[in-house]
C-alpha cells in the first residue's frame, strides 16, 4: 500500500509544530515561576551548570541501535538564594535548601503532564567520597538529580511528596507538590499553585 505523500507532510508538520508548543509552554512556565521568585524577598536564582544559564532535560541518545530521540520529557530547573560573591553551591559542609522546577510532560504511567516542585534540604556528599567529585551541586543537576531524584507516580495526585534520596554520588531529603499543567492557565494561577507554595516550602526548610 503507498503512503499518501502529502497527508504524511501535513502529519509530520502537525506533530512538529505540536511538540514546539509544548515545550515552548513548559519554557514560559518556568521563565514565569523564575521571574516571580527573584522578586520575592528570598531573591532566589536560578543555578547555572558550568555557568551557563539553561534547563536540565531528558538525555538523548544517539546510537541506531537503541535511539532515544530528541523529544524533551521533561525540562528542570534550580534555585537557591546567592550572595552577590558566591556563584557555586560547593559542597563545603554546608549546602542551602535549593528549590526545584521539574515539568514533566511524559513518564511511564503519568497519566497528566505536570509541574513539580519543592526543595531539596540536607544535602551532602556521602563521606566515602571525601576530596573526589563532585565538588558542587551544579556537576549533579542533570543526572542523577534531575533524571533520578524526582520520580513519579504522579505528584499531583498526592498532597505533598516526602522522600530521601540516597545516592553514590548525593544524599538528600525532598519535599514537594504537584501541579497539573492543564490547571495552570496563566501567571496569577502560577503564582497561587506553585510560586506561593514554593516559597512557603523554602522558608519552612531555612527557619
Amino acid at each position: 500500500m503507498s503512503m499518501d505523500a502529502n497527508r504524511l507532510a501535513q502529519q509530520v508538520k502537525l506533530a512538529y509544530d505540536f511538540m514546539e508548543t509544548l515545550h515552548g509552554q513548559a519554557i514560559a512556565l518556568i521563565k514565569d515561576v523564575e521571574g516571580q521568585v527573584a522578586q520575592a524577598p528570598e531573591e532566589l536564582q536560578c543555578l547555572r551548570p558550568g555557568g551557563n544559564y539553561r534547563f536540565a532535560a531528558t538525555p538523548m541518545s544517539y546510537s541506531l541501535e537503541r535511539p532515544q530521540t530528541a523529544i524533551a520529557d521533561y525540562y528542570a530547573v534550580y534555585f537557591r538564594h546567592f550572595s552577590d560573591r558566591v556563584k557555586n553551591t560547593l559542597f563545603d559542609g554546608n549546602v542551602p535548601p535549593i528549590c526545584f522546577l521539574k515539568v514533566v510532560l511524559r513518564e511511564r504511567q503519568l497519566e497528566h503532564p505536570e509541574a513539580r516542585f519543592g526543595v531539596m534540604t540536607d544535602i551532602a556528599k556521602p563521606p566515602e567520597r571525601g576530596d573526589k567529585r563532585p565538588h558542587k551541586f551544579e556537576e549533579l543537576i542533570n543526572d542523577p538529580i534531575s533524571n533520578k531524584a524526582l520520580p513519579g507516580p504522579a505528584w499531583s495526585t498526592r498532597e505533598t511528596v516526602r522522600q530521601n534520596y540516597p545516592h553514590s554520588y548525593i544524599n538528600m531529603a525532598i519535599r514537594g507538590m504537584g501541579v497539573r499543567l492543564a490547571d495552570l492557565p496563566d501567571s496569577e494561577t502560577i503564582a497561587i499553585r506553585i510560586v506561593e507554595p514554593l516559597l512557603e516550602l523554602y522558608r519552612e526548610a531555612i527557619r
